[in-house]
């Protein structure tokens, strides 16, 4: 998918394009969702096949469901009601499957503290949460 379609897909907004990957803010879901394609340069971006990002955008809503319940089931003993998706995440070293769904959870002494989800190519859900701090 070329950066142009991803844009019109998402939504998107403030396009930005760094050795580190690409990045970009969708206001699809109508509030913000940010996505980061670390590792990623624009001709990169169209290895990702058109079909995972079109059912990404289609079942985005159901996925997110499924995070949240995850994130739940895998955290009994903490609040996590309230929390939403703000991140969409893709890494080109493959560590998050095919993508994942990000939450950001509040601060910690390590930095901000996200939950992601991750899932793979059949939008299956990995059922351990990761906890990661940027």
């Amino acid at each position: 998918m070329t950066k142009q379609q991803l844009l019109a897909l998402w939504q998107g907004k403030s396009w930005d394009s760094s050795p580190a990957g690409i990045y970009f803010v969708s206001r699809k879901p109508g509030k913000d969702l940010h996505f980061s394609f670390s590792g990623y340069s624009e001709k990169d971006i169209k290895s990702i096949p058109d079909s995972i990002m079109k059912r990404l955008s289609v079942e985005l809503t159901e996925l997110d469901q499924e995070a949240l319940r995850l994130i739940k089931e895998n955290f009994p003993e903490e609040n996590v009601e309230g929390i939403t998706l703000t991140d969409v995440m893709f890494d080109k070293s493959g560590c998050y499957d095919a993508f994942a769904l990000g939450y950001y959870v509040g601060e910690s002494p390590a930095g901000e503290l996200y939950l992601l989800v991750s899932f793979d190519e059949e939008f299956e859900a990995n059922r351990e949460v990761i906890c990661e701090a940027y």
